[in-house]
């Protein structure tokens, strides 16, 4: 659970949420878990920045 889900989840509301059972409770929350994507933008900076690192050792190595 992130930081924000914990504030949200512990904040006062005016009125009370209706009670769910465990297992609507285990699907609520499985929803809500998103596990970031690697797009290819950032698949592409990372080689670019893995090529120029290697590039660069090798200038300076030699």
């Amino acid at each position: 659970m992130d930081l924000q889900s914990l504030v949200a989840a512990h904040m006062l509301n005016r009125r009370r949420p209706t009670q769910m059972g465990a297992a609507a409770e285990d699907r609520y929350y499985r929803n809500q878990i998103t596990l970031p994507r690697l797009r290819l933008r950032l698949l592409g900076l990372t080689a670019a920045t893995a090529g120029l690192t290697l590039f660069l050792a090798g200038v300076i190595h030699t």
